[in-house]
C-alpha cells in the first residue's frame, strides 16, 4: 500500500547518495560480519550526531559504507528484536512474540540456516542471557558461544559477559578457520546495556551528558526506570542523571573499541575476497524522555525504537539514506549482498539495489513492538502512529489509538487526518496479525520472576501510560579531565 505522506524521498532530493552507481559487491564466498550492539541508541553515535567523537570504529564503518538514518527496531527488547532481525519476520510473524525471551523461535528459517546450506562456516558469539541457546536462534550456527561466566553488579542472578570477552572469543574463533571457506560470524555485544560500569581505561573519561532534565533523581526499588534510577543501574551515592547519561557513553566508547578490533581482524582475515559488514542494534535506551530513565522495552517511542544501520561491502561507497528501514531488512540484505537466496516469506527487503543506488527508497512503514503496544513508523520528522495490543475483551480487536505528528509530502503538509486514514488502517491491519500473540495467555510465573531478577519482567502496571513527551535529551558532553 502506498502511503501519500511518505513520497518525500528521492521526488524532492532527501535521498544522499554518493553512489558509483552499477559497481557490484564481490559475491558469493565474501565472509559476512553481522554485529549486533545492545541498547544502543542511535544518536550516541558520532556519525549520527552525537557531540564526542566517542565511536571512532563505528564512524569509520560508516565512513566507507552507508548509513540509514532511520532504522526501526522490530522490538525495544533484545529477544524479538533478534528474532525479527534472524528471520527477516515482524513480531506478530514469529513465535518468539514481544515478550523477552518466553518461549523459543520456531518454525521459520533463519539467517545462519540460510548461509549454512551455502557452505559458510557459521559461528555466533552472544552476552545476553536472553540470546541463549534455549531462545532457538542457535539454529544454522556450527558455534554457538554463549558462555556467560560474569554476574552483573546489582542483580547476581544476571550473567552476562563483558564486550572483551566476547570480543576475544569471536578473534580466536576466526583465526582458527580456514581462509578459504567464507565465514558467517554472529557477534552481539552486551555493552551498553546497563548497569552502566564500563572498566578501565574507559571509565571516567566522560564528566557529564547535559538531559533536558535538571536536578537530582530518586533510586526506585524496582526496575521500570519510570521517574527515577531503577535500582539495577543504581550507583552509590549518585543521583544527577547526567552522570549516568556519561556513564553510558562510556560504555558505548568500550564497546565501539572491541567492535573496530573485531572489523580489522575480520578484513585481516577476508583479504581481497572482501567482507560484508552490517551494524545494528536491538535497541535504543530512555534517558530521562517521557519520564523514563535508564530503560527500555515500556514502549515504541524513538529513543527506544530508532537504530544504527550501517552496511560496508566491496564494491559500495559512502552515502547515507534517510528511507526508512526495518531489522527485518537484515537477512535479506545479507544474503543478497553474499549472492544468496533469500528467506521464504520475508517481511523485509533486501536493500541492495538502495546501496547501489540503482533505486530511490520505497515509500513504506515499518513497525515497531513491545508487549501491549505497536507502532508504526513513517520517514519523516520520526512520525509514529501508535497502537494498544491490549484490550478488555477478547472478542475486541486492539486499535491504533495516538499519532504524533504529520508527515511532508512534495505537496506540502498531510494534515493528521489524511495521514491516519490510511496509516492507521495499515497499523490496525498490523495489530489484528498480533491478536494470536496477545491472545496466547500469561507467561509462566517462574518466567516472570527469572526476567524480573534480569530487569525485563516489571509487570504492566509498573509502566502504566505514558506521561507527556518533554521533548528529547539536548545533549551537550562534556569530556572529563
Amino acid at each position: 500500500m502506498k502511503i501519500p505522506g511518505l513520497a518525500v524521498l528521492a521526488p524532492l532530493g532527501f535521498c544522499l547518495l554518493q553512489f558509483a552507481c552499477g559497481a557490484q559487491p564481490k559475491a558469493p564466498g565474501a565472509d559476512v560480519l553481522l554485529i549486533t550492539i545492545d541498547t544502543l541508541r542511535a544518536d550516541y553515535i558520532h556519525a549520527y550526531g552525537f557531540p564526542l567523537e566517542i565511536t571512532p570504529s563505528i564512524d569509520a564503518l560508516a565512513a566507507r559504507g552507508v548509513l540509514f538514518e532511520n532504522a526501526i527496531a522490530a522490538a525495544t527488547l533484545t529477544a524479538p528484536a533478534h528474532a525479527s532481525i534472524m528471520t527477516s519476520r515482524y513480531v506478530r510473524e514469529h513465535s518468539v512474540g514481544s515478550r523477552n525471551g518466553d518461549t523459543r523461535l520456531e518454525g521459520l528459517p533463519t539467517l545462519a540456516e540460510r548461509f549454512a546450506e551455502a557452505g559458510y562456516e557459521t559461528a555466533a558469539f552472544i552476552s545476553n542471557v536472553v540470546l541463549r541457546r534455549r531462545m532457538g536462534l542457535d539454529r544454522g550456527f556450527a558455534t554457538y558461544d554463549d558462555e556467560l561466566p560474569a554476574s552483573e553488579q546489582n542483580r547476581d542472578r544476571y550473567f552476562e559477559r563483558p564486550a572483551e570477552a566476547t570480543a576475544r572469543q569471536a578473534l580466536t574463533w576466526m583465526a582458527d578457520q580456514a581462509g578459504n571457506q567464507p565465514v558467517f560470524l554472529w557477534l552481539h555485544l552486551q555493552d551498553p546495556h546497563g548497569p552502566y560500569s564500563a572498566p578501565a581505561p574507559w571509565s571516567g573519561r566522560i564528566d557529564r551528558v547535559a538531559l533536558a532534565m535538571r536536578g537530582e533523581l530518586g533510586v526506585l526499588n524496582q526496575n521500570s526506570g519510570r521517574a527515577g534510577i531503577p535500582f539495577y543501574q543504581a550507583q552509590e551515592g549518585l543521583r544527577d542523571p547526567a552522570r549516568y547519561a556519561a556513564l553510558y557513553a562510556e560504555e558505548i566508547q568500550y564497546a565501539d573499541h572491541w567492535v573496530g578490533q573485531v572489523i580489522s581482524a575480520m578484513e585481516k582475515r577476508s583479504g581481497a575476497r572482501g567482507s560484508v559488514i552490517l551494524l545494528t542494534a536491538d535497541h535504543g535506551e530512555s534517558l530521562g524522555e517521557n519520564g523514563w530513565f535508564f530503560q527500555h522495552g515500556q514502549s515504541t517511542a524513538p529513543e527506544l525504537a530508532r537504530v544504527p544501520f550501517i552496511v560496508a561491502a566491496p564494491g559500495l561507497e559512502r552515502g547515507r539514506i534517510r528511507g526508512p528501514v526495518s531489522h527485518v531488512d537484515v537477512a535479506p540484505t545479507l544474503l543478497a549482498l553474499a549472492g544468496l537466496p533469500g528467506l521464504p516469506d520475508a517481511s523485509g527487503r533486501p536493500l541492495r539495489a538502495q546501496l547501489l543506488g540503482e533505486e530511490s527508497p520505497e515509500d513504506r512503514l515499518v513497525f515497531c513492538d513491545t508487549d501491549g503496544e505497536s507502532a508504526a513508523y513513517g520517514s519523516e520528522s520520526w512520525t509514529r502512529i501508535v497502537g494498544s495490543t491490549l484490550s478488555d475483551r477478547p472478542e475486541t480487536p486492539p486499535r491504533p489509538i495516538q499519532s504524533e505528528s504529520a508527515l511532508l509530502s512534495a505537496e506540502g503538509i498531510w494534515l493528521p487526518g489524511e495521514l491516519d486514514s490510511q496509516a492507521m488502517d495499515a497499523l490496525a491491519e498490523y495489530i489484528e496479525g498480533r491478536a494470536a500473540l496477545v491472545a496466547a495467555g500469561p507467561m509462566a510465573p517462574e518466567h516472570i520472576e527469572e526476567l524480573r531478577a534480569l530487569g525485563y519482567g516489571a509487570p504492566l502496571e509498573d509502566y502504566d501510560e505514558e506521561p507527556t513527551r518533554s521533548g528529547p535529551p539536548a545533549p551537550e558532553p562534556h569530556a572529563g579531565s
